[in-house]
């Protein structure tokens, strides 16, 4: 008796110990750095997120088999480094930068070579999820020093593998990292206008509002969890609306303390954010600087996660705070919340999209703010274009992980309909695909969809969202779903048979394809060649190869350059000074000689035209390229890329994307007219009238470009431009009769007049 209870204290005994310390547990898996092949781009930081079961504490990670980190440590491997922190709540955060692949910055990694490090989580929890992202340089052309970018061309990947001390990593591949979007949205008086061109019909501010709402539910029917257990529930979006001044709008349910990210999983839905949208009122200036600077302070107070920016505008800021050249050259803004004057060194992506014609819209700021910040940029005239920039913009937010356009088509619907259906081509890459067709307010529930697979059999969506401007189905991809679907638009609730505009696209969630496309150089002038790049990956490895024709694009260039148009055309108003619109925009006489010309002939004249198709050449290591050297126009110039192969490995694939750029005129020396004249005693005037080698003028607007150095006796000022035609004049005063004034004037940086040899 005595002996079994001793035996039943020691049983117990054991039960407790066991209870009391758990057993650790571990698992393996290897980190893949690929070679990109570009020593520009190379992967500088890999983030891995691992959920556990239980808190993080005591957990640890053994990189190579020999370095151990323990929580909130940071150790060499190598001239590697390795950063093993938890990430809140159950999760813990792998940082790993492979810096013995750089040289002296990010952009400088020549002989970088694929690392696959071994890699073992130990601890008593169990690795129930984990998710991956891959980081290179945002902008190579102007900033090097940190990699900001996330990308799913040759991202790394965790290869699950054991190490022979722990068994296999067993955990759920949840896909990229979450995204923080702020939507930064002008609401100037201006937005009360029509569109360019437009006689009647949707205001630009009725037509911003539907396109927001269906942007919204176009990114929630793409990024539904898929099949193999992705999810991205923890997106957050928010929204800033500016005019003379930026305010970030409240959302219920949005997540405190600021109360202005909501999540996609909150228990409010996404559709908040179109609701709220709906409470735009257009009226006072416009302060881009302010609503870029509003959304990025907003996030500073709760940043969960990466942060990109869209920014939709129709007009040119005219409202403190400026969006400015900095001492360096690159834009930059008043410093708010800790983030630098330097845009690029802000390291938040910013897509623009100008809303309006080229003219009205300063494209060369809204260009260059996308280009110095990695983002896109799009000019969109009316609801149509508008659809599809922030289609394409949603494509660019989500390239790292991957999305794509197989179809963007415009027609317009007649009669009772159907249209006629458009093919799109289902690949082996395809996990999901979402149809779209959209159109114009103020008419609602006009258009549905109808889908039919390969097989011809009409095709029941996975899950479907109605707007009143938008249908949008969503269909999760199978192997058998392979082939040739179509879709055709047909009449919906309103079945009045009035002729509606629309645009049909059909959104692709990659399984295996990524590509990347690049217009060269980012700032482009007039008789530059512009090169047309493509990088094809095919489950993360480069696609070279590619039979001849199968990257084809078609470059569209402006009939007509908008400074040359202005400086030919004069209007009667010469007042000068700023006015204030009756909706309290202000207007400068720059602004007010555009409104005066802005009409259907003038948008002609300024919007992109087909001039020829070039087919990018493989250059080796799955990079294609192509030139373009006709650039004797400046203006909006856009890229419609169509991407169509049939080769063994990859089947049949067919993608669509547009990208667009921004060509200044190039000031030439010779062919810009400088002239001095003395209208009164001590006083002389410079006019200079800046030209390039094709002729096209720089024109109004542009008074911040030209600069003078006055190097002998008198005080210069100016310039002006009294006539608004891009004729620019400078006045010295206390010049003695007997001395002609040396001065050296520069346009853009190019030196037009005065000694060469001084500068």
């Amino acid at each position: 008796m005595k002996r079994t209870t001793a035996a039943l204290v020691s049983v117990l005994c054991a039960v407790f110990v066991l209870q009391s310390v758990p057993a650790s547990a571990s698992e393996s898996f290897t980190l893949d750095i690929p070679i990109r092949g570009n020593p520009q781009q190379e992967t500088g930081e890999v983030r891995i997120t691992l959920t556990l079961n239980a808190a993080p504490a005591g957990s640890q990670l053994v990189v190579n088999g020999n370095i151990t980190l323990n929580l909130g440590d940071t150790k060499p491997n190598g001239a590697d480094f390795v950063t093993y922190e938890t990430a809140g709540g159950n999760d813990v955060r792998i940082t790993y930068k492979p810096l013995s692949n750089f040289g002296a910055d990010f952009c400088n990694a020549q002989f970088a070579v694929e690392k696959q490090i071994p890699m073992r989580f130990v601890g008593a929890q169990d690795v129930t999820d984990y998710r991956i992202t891959s980081y290179i340089v945002a902008s190579p052309a102007v900033e090097c020093s940190a990699v900001s970018k996330h990308t799913g061309d040759t991202p790394a990947n965790v290869i699950l593998v054991g190490d022979g001390v722990a068994p296999v990593l067993t955990a759920t591949n949840k896909g990229r990292h979450p995204f923080d979007v702020g939507i930064v949205l002008d609401k100037s008086g201006s937005m009360n206008d029509l569109p360019p061109g437009a006689a009647s019909g949707a205001t630009k501010v009725q037509i911003l509002k539907s396109a927001i709402t269906n942007f919204v539910a176009q990114w929630q029917q793409m990024d539904q969890p898929t099949a193999d257990g992705a999810e991205w529930s923890h997106d957050r979006l928010g929204d800033v609306f500016f005019d003379s001044t930026a305010t970030a709008q409240t959302l219920a349910g949005a997540d405190p303390p600021t109360n202005v990210w909501l999540q996609r999983g909150n228990s409010v839905p996404w559709d908040a954010i179109g609701t709220n949208v709906n409470t735009l009122t257009p009226g006072g200036s416009t302060s881009i600087g302010g609503g870029i600077n509003e959304a990025m302070k907003q996030w500073k107070l709760d940043p969960a996660h990466d942060l990109s920016l869209v920014v939709v505008t129709d007009g040119m800021q005219n409202t403190a705070p400026l969006i400015e050249p900095t001492a360096s050259g690159f834009l930059g803004l008043i410093p708010v919340s800790g983030f630098p004057q330097e845009l690029r060194k802000r390291f938040v992506p910013i897509q623009t999209i100008g809303f309006g014609t080229p003219a009205a819209v300063d494209q060369a700021l809204l260009t260059n703010v996308s280009f110095e910040t990695s983002g896109v940029s799009f000019i969109s005239a009316n609801a149509t274009t508008m659809f599809d920039a922030l289609g394409m913009t949603l494509i660019a937010l989500l390239k790292g992980n991957t999305a794509s356009m197989g179809l963007v088509f415009h027609d317009t619907m007649t009669g009772k309909g159907p249209s006629a259906p458009q093919p799109v081509i289902i690949d082996h890459s395809a996990q999901r695909v979402v149809f779209s067709v959209q159109w114009a307010p103020p008419t609602r529930l006009a258009l549905d969809l109808e889908v039919f697979r390969p097989n011809g059999t009409a095709a029941i969506p996975d899950t479907s969202k109605k707007t009143p401007q938008g249908s949008f189905q969503m269909f999760n991809i199978k192997p058998s779903d392979v082939g040739t679907w179509k879709a055709r638009v047909k009449r919906g609730i309103d079945q009045r048979p009035d002729p509606i505009p629309y645009s049909l696209s059909a959104l692709i969630l990659e399984r295996h394809l990524d590509y990347t496309l690049s217009v060269d150089p980012g700032r482009a002038s007039t008789g530059d060649t512009l090169t047309v790049r493509a990088i094809a990956d095919w489950d993360g490895k480069r696609l070279p190869g590619l039979p001849p024709g199968s990257i084809r694009v078609r470059i569209q260039r402006p009939p007509a350059s908008l400074g040359t148009i202005l400086h030919d055309q004069r209007v009667p108003d010469k007042s000068t000074g700023i006015t204030i619109t009756p909706a309290g925009d202000k207007l400068t006489p720059f602004d007010r000689k555009l409104a005066a010309l802005t009409n259907e002939g003038l948008l002609k004249r300024v919007t992109p035209q087909d001039v020829v198709t070039i087919d990018l050449k493989d250059q080796g290591h799955g990079i294609y390229a192509g030139t373009f050297d006709q650039t004797t126009v400046a203006g909006s110039y856009g890229f419609e890329a169509v991407l169509d192969w049939d080769m063994e490995r990859t089947g049949h694939v067919h993608r669509v994307e547009r990208l667009e750029a921004f060509v200044k005129v190039k000031p030439d020396r010779a062919n810009t007219e400088v002239k001095l004249t003395r209208p009164a005693a001590g006083t002389v005037q410079i006019t200079v009238t800046p030209r390039d080698k094709s002729g096209n003028y720089l024109g109004p607007g542009y008074a911040s470009l030209v600069k003078a150095q006055l190097n002998s006796t008198g005080r210069i000022s100016g310039p002006t431009d009294p006539d608004q035609i891009g004729t620019y004049v400078f006045t010295i005063v206390d010049v003695p009769s007997s001395e002609t004034p040396n001065v050296d004037i520069t346009v853009d940086g190019v030196l037009v007049f005065g000694n060469p040899r001084r500068g």
